[in-house]
């Protein structure tokens, strides 16, 4: 009897601490960073096929994970993250984009194809900040000819506000805000190659 209740009370100890095991924490929520449809850029199409070098850039803002900053510290969104790595995103937003511009024969990601100019970029900004609940997208862009020569280079700067404390909010105004600075990557690289095109026919004339 006394060998029983000690089962008893051995089982029922077992099963209690079992029970008091803590449960998974959810699934993070994933979120999809995207091009989106856009009006093509006035103009006729320019003879060249671009093609976008994967961004540079710490390694923070360029994984997964939804960055917030709060003055001079860096944190992620809890329980959320991106569907791929910011970095293959954010390329590829920029190529979708170029494409939708209609302005170039061609864009494509760097090494899928020949091209005859390639945008390489940094992004130094990609995070939503506490200071003014705005989301943050900023690259140094730079134009480079065939020989690695830099035809032109700009800062782009962008943002889009967060209207509420919550991962939804921060995610789209990040995805806004990037899909801005790719449009304005875009322009500029219209800007730039129509430039040097005309600049290149100028001297041929010569």
């Amino acid at each position: 009897m006394i060998r029983a209740a000690s089962l008893l009370l051995a089982a029922s100890m077992l099963g209690g601490c079992i029970s008091l095991l803590p449960k998974p924490p959810p699934p993070p929520r994933t979120y999809v960073l995207e091009a989106r449809s856009l009006d093509p850029l006035q103009g006729a199409p320019l003879d060249a096929v671009i093609a976008v070098a994967q961004p540079a850039g710490e390694r923070t803002i360029l994984g997964a994970d939804l960055i917030w900053r709060t003055g001079d510290t860096i944190a992620y969104v809890d329980q959320s993250q991106w569907s791929n790595r910011a970095a293959d995103a954010l390329q590829q937003i920029l190529v979708e984009t170029i494409v939708n511009q209609r302005r170039f024969r061609a864009a494509t990601r760097s090494g899928e194809a020949r091209a005859d100019y390639e945008i390489r970029w940094e992004v130094l900004d990609f995070e939503v900040r506490e200071e003014d609940m705005t989301a943050h997208f900023r690259a140094d862009v730079r134009l480079v000819a065939p020989g690695r020569q830099i035809v032109a280079s700009r800062i782009v700067d962008t943002t889009a506000p967060v209207s509420a404390r919550s991962s939804s909010m921060a995610a789209d105004a990040l995805a806004r805000a990037a899909r801005e600075g790719s449009a304005r990557i875009g322009e500029f690289a219209v800007e730039a190659v129509q430039t040097a095109q005309e600049n290149a026919a100028s001297t041929e004339r010569h």
